[in-house]
């Protein structure tokens, strides 16, 4: 299955409705998810709004998360 925000064929089924009236699609290379009930302009790349499409060079340009530090142990928690 293509997915319709970065156009690759990593799509896969990751769920169905018991009774089958709609299924959730999960994009490995960009983790979009959808439903098979959603509007054509998410479900359809050619309607997906040109915004929030990921292309190559989009990808490319992306700025990598900062790991998340160690917890530190000096502190008791706040909560």
């Amino acid at each position: 299955m293509i997915c319709p925000r970065c156009d690759s064929n990593d799509a896969r089924q990751v769920f169905e409705a018991g009774d089958g009236s709609w299924k959730i699609y999960r994009c490995l290379r960009c983790n979009f998810n959808w439903r098979s009930s959603e509007p054509d302009e998410i479900r359809d790349g050619r309607l997906y709004n040109p915004l929030f499409k990921l292309t190559d060079k989009r990808f490319q340009e992306m700025v990598a998360k900062p790991p998340i530090p160690p917890l530190r142990k000096d502190r008791p928690p706040t909560c």
